[in-house]
């Protein structure tokens, strides 16, 4: 997507890419505006809740915090990232559903990723609501051409659930553990959720472009959850407020580990990785795939991402309804 960028964005960019203080006439020379313009662009900026600190006779300084920031994430992407197309939104009803409108017109084959701050329709597997806090949590949508006529969307949600898995343990130091097929878990409660949506093309029926939502509970509190899920669902907030890691800096590791998995999913490669994390290999389950019920032990998960119960049922997909010790 061709990005254009006007004089507020600019000044973003340069204070979001110095490491120091910078004055308002190098600033103006830059971007090729006065310098009580460059005062009114940043006045405004932190109107908006940008962290841009002032300082008599140096400048204005960028301390990253939770305002999201497309600039900090791409500073901290791996450099054959660099080029990957961002869409920052303060609130939308879904990243998911933007993804779709964008994927009936997009043309560029440039991977898109799509952030929100706040989901006001967020929603997971088979519809059901996912609840959104504003300023917490991480709710992003990636955005791929696919990359053959054969796609598995259980492999690549298992391999983004891995992604995800790895960013939260080298980055917090925390240990996960993964819920066959989407949900990331931490102290046996999940705190991301993962829904992979085909879109296939009308004319020829083929899936040309897939879409990869990613919903975290990175700082949210969970007082500020409905009710009825307050049991099931964790936060990362603990461990964020220790490792004083922004939304931005986490965006970016999480998206250099999906694209390192990513180009090479399909060999199914990472899957003994994946299977070190399962919640479910040994314990007793009961799974739910449409109107039918499975019940038994869970003896492993193949090289496709599907599970395999001990009597030598195979299941590409499903909803794990209760899991128990043997």
């Amino acid at each position: 997507m061709a990005h254009f960028m006007n004089n507020t964005q600019k000044v973003l960019e340069l204070l979001s890419n110095s490491t120091n203080y910078l004055s308002g006439e190098k600033i103006a020379s830059e971007v090729g505006i006065s310098r009580t313009a460059v005062w009114k662009i940043v006045k405004n900026l932190q109107d908006l809740g940008y962290p841009i600190k002032s300082k008599m006779h140096s400048g204005y300084y960028y301390k990253d915090n939770n305002k999201l920031n497309e600039f900090i994430i791409k500073k901290n992407l791996p450099t054959d990232l660099k080029n990957i197309a961002f869409e920052l939104h303060d609130s939308l009803n879904s990243t998911n559903i933007r993804a779709k409108e964008i994927s009936a017109s997009q043309v560029d084959s440039q991977p898109l990723i799509i952030i929100s701050d706040q989901q006001t329709g967020g929603y997971g597997r088979y519809g059901r609501s996912f609840s959104s806090p504003k300023t917490t949590g991480i709710y992003m949508s990636i955005l791929l051409k696919t990359q053959s006529k054969e796609l598995n969307p259980g492999l690549l949600t298992t391999a983004t659930a891995l992604a995800v898995a790895r960013t939260i343990e080298k980055n917090l130091g925390v240990a996960t553990q993964i819920k066959w097929v989407n949900d990331v878990l931490v102290n046996q409660k999940k705190v991301v959720g993962i829904l992979t949506e085909a879109v296939s093309d009308i004319e020829s029926g083929s899936i040309n472009q897939v879409i990869i939502g990613i919903g975290i509970n990175y700082l949210s509190d969970i007082s500020l959850f409905p009710p009825e899920i307050q049991e099931r669902v964790g936060t990362l907030r603990e461990y964020v407020e220790q490792s004083h890691l922004s939304r931005n800096y986490f965006i970016a590791q999480l998206l250099g580990e999906f694209f390192a998995l990513y180009s090479d999913y399909q060999s199914g490669d990472f899957i003994d990785e994946y299977k070190e994390k399962s919640y479910l290999i040994g314990k007793k389950v009961t799974i739910i795939q449409g109107e039918q019920r499975v019940s038994g032990i869970v003896a492993d998960i193949d090289k496709k991402g599907r599970l395999v119960l001990q009597d030598g049922t195979i299941l590409y997909s499903g909803e794990v309804t209760k899991v128990r010790l043997v």
